[in-house]
């Protein structure tokens, strides 16, 4: 089966360490572009007191811009777990 995929040749890079031909001015070194985030987007973060996973996405500032579960499900999780019934405590029967 022949196979009738062609690849075009492509003059060679000429990096920074290359001489500078006759008759060329030298390229321009850049700077490596340094990362602009210094943590991971979206972040993980454990709430141990809800026992959650909330997933944060952050702004190039690096402040929380969104989370999984929202800051409001967050605290409706927390007002539950302060009103959940105690062990010991007799359940209201109805009828």
């Amino acid at each position: 089966m022949p196979n009738e995929l062609t690849i075009p040749a492509v003059p060679p890079a000429v990096g920074v360490a290359d001489p500078p031909q006759a008759g060329k001015a030298p390229a321009p070194v850049t700077a490596a572009p340094t990362p602009a985030q210094p943590f991971a987007n979206p972040s993980l973060r454990l709430d141990p007191s809800l026992g959650l996973v909330v997933i944060e996405f952050r702004n190039d500032a690096g402040a929380v811009t969104h989370s999984i579960p929202s800051q409001r499900q967050i605290d409706a999780y927390r007002l539950h777990e302060e009103t959940v019934p105690r062990a010991g405590v007799p359940p209201v029967e109805e009828g």
